[in-house]
């Protein structure tokens, strides 16, 4: 009968052949002692046998039932041989002339053992594969637990925001409603007093067009007829009603726009994992700064602004030229726009509208819009538009090379104003509503200053490193900011990139001279937390901290 080994190696149903004369329809013994399978015949010849006559055999099915013996298979290559044997090398069952011929210098074990081995494994394995069963059985569920709450969690927070939007929204709507209707009330007042005094002069005229009538036709007395005349006069002006507005014009709701982008930042977003636009904070050390890659730009010529786009491009505006170019980490140029002007500073809004100023002194700040059009955003005249810098709400704040700081609403037009202690230049706005700009003195000394939304000045910083050193004598270019609110300053005299944190006066290197960077003019920052820095003569080095 095949064993279990036999028939795992897909070698199908093995016939009961006898071990004796081969033949394969009586087979129904097995002998103990032989280990063989008997026909008939061969049990008869096997009990008559002085040597085998007192062997142990027993019926095929009882044999197979108690697991007493193992049946060998009987061998295809050399029939009425058994199989008790197992080549180790080549994973196979054999007889003994298997052994010689084919297997001679192989490794081998008695199938009896190697059974043994197969069982002990198999049950090992059973008992692994009954833990991994138990374990996977129960695990998905526990990690299941974790994130359904977590998605709980946030539905319930896009609920209270729902909710709280709905509540400004109901409130701006009763509070449009209650203007609307308080205006009613006051036009029916208004109507109702016209309304009664005009009755009233109307009876008046009345009374004085029957008194004209009867005097006119009477004329008795002359000194009535003067009265009546004097009369008419002084009252007539009483009721000239072309000079006064009987209905005032009516209102006119102007409904406002839906806008998506607005509505996400005020709503909030799903965040799975790592969001390109908010990356890891990293501590800042000079030692650990990481270069990305190299290149200059086509013009050859001193970066002036660096303005992100996305996760791998940014815009650049270059000294001279015209020329507005977006380009990738490999200095590609992806886009390049013509201008009429030399552009200066650039911001991008949330609603990817790219806003620009002009160099060589200019009060206006011209849009370009995603598909390439170009409009004026604003006129600050007779100030003059230097940096800009767009908020989270989409507030612009414009630096005027003077004292004063202009912020203007999305629409471009101004809402208030800041101050600062000199000529204000590069100018960043903060998540939190802060603005830090850079002010030249008038001893062409530069610093940074952090205003408030009520341009109370937070502090200002002149040079203090977190080491007790100072700078004393600095270039500072166009800044930038990281989603931290590190405002990244560089310095054109000392090769070197200030990172001044949002919450102290202490500010880090960012840059050692193994960098080979020098001549910093401009610094930004793409969505993924990279940093390009531009230079005088050209060169774009992106580095990660």
């Amino acid at each position: 009968m095949a064993s279990k080994r036999g028939k795992r190696h897909g070698q199908g149903k093995v016939s009961n052949m006898c071990g004796i004369c081969t033949n394969s329809e009586t087979v129904h013994w097995y002998c103990r002692n032989c280990q063989e399978n008997l026909c008939g015949k061969c049990k008869y010849d096997h009990k008559r046998r002085r040597k085998t006559r007192n062997d142990d055999i027993v019926p095929i099915q009882k044999a197979n039932t108690h697991g007493e013996a193992i049946i060998p298979m009987v061998c295809k290559i050399h029939p009425g041989k058994p199989c008790d044997l197992f080549c180790s090398q080549c994973d196979v069952i054999m007889c003994a002339v298997c052994l010689a011929q084919t297997h001679q210098h192989h490794a081998f074990k008695a199938i009896e053992e190697e059974m043994f081995l197969q069982k002990k494994y198999m049950q090992e394995e059973l008992n692994t594969l009954r833990s991994h069963v138990s374990q996977y059985d129960t695990q998905p569920k526990q990690d299941s637990i974790p994130f359904e709450e977590s998605v709980n969690s946030a539905i319930k927070d896009v609920e209270s925001r729902r909710s709280e939007l709905k509540a400004n929204v109901d409130s701006m709507a009763d509070s449009l409603i209650t203007e609307l209707s308080s205006l009613l009330k006051e036009f029916k007042e208004s109507d109702d007093i016209f309304c009664r005094r005009h009755e009233k002069k109307i009876q008046e005229m009345k009374v004085l067009i029957r008194d004209i009538e009867e005097e006119v036709k009477e004329a008795s007395r002359i000194s009535s007829f003067f009265e009546l005349t004097k009369r008419l006069k002084t009252t007539k002006s009483l009721f000239d009603t072309s000079t006064e507005n009987v209905v005032s014009s009516p209102p006119r709701f102007v409904s406002g726009t839906i806008n998506k982008s607005q509505l996400k930042s005020m709503l909030g977003y799903v965040q799975v994992g790592h969001d390109v636009a908010r990356y890891d904070k990293r501590n800042i050390d000079s030692a650990h700064v990481k270069q990305i890659s190299i290149f200059k730009v086509p013009q050859q010529n001193g970066i002036i602004w660096i303005c992100p786009a996305d996760s791998n491009h940014v815009w650049i505006s270059v000294f001279g030229s015209k020329d507005l170019i977006l380009v990738n980490k490999d200095g590609t140029v992806k886009e390049s726009v013509k201008l009429e002007f030399l552009p200066r500073s650039l911001d991008l809004t949330t609603r990817g509208v790219l806003l620009m100023t002009r160099y060589g002194g200019s009060s206006l700040i011209t849009s370009l819009s995603e598909d390439r059009r170009f409009t004026k955003f604003a006129d600050i005249s007779p100030l003059q538009a230097g940096c800009i810098s767009v908020g989270n709400n989409d507030e612009v704040v414009v630096s005027t090379n003077s004292p004063t700081i202009l912020i203007l609403n999305k629409f471009g037009h101004e809402v208030r104003k800041l101050s600062c202690g000199g000529n204000g230049e590069s100018i960043v706005c903060l998540s939190t509503g802060h603005v830090a700009v850079v002010v030249k003195r008038a001893n062409s000394q530069y610093d940074l200053e952090l205003k408030d939304q009520f341009d109370k000045t937070v502090y200002a910083w002149g040079g203090e490193l977190g080491d007790g050193r100072r700078v004393s004598e600095m270039l500072l270019c166009q800044t930038c900011h990281d989603t931290y609110d590190r405002v990244f300053v560089p310095d054109y005299v000392n090769n070197q990139v200030y990172v001044v944190p949002g919450d102290s006066t202490k500010a880090i290197c960012l840059l050692h001279q193994r960098h080979g960077i020098t001549g910093p003019t401009a610094v930004g920052i793409d969505w993924c937390g990279h940093i390009w820095i531009g230079c005088q003569d050209g060169s774009v080095h992106v580095i990660e901290l």
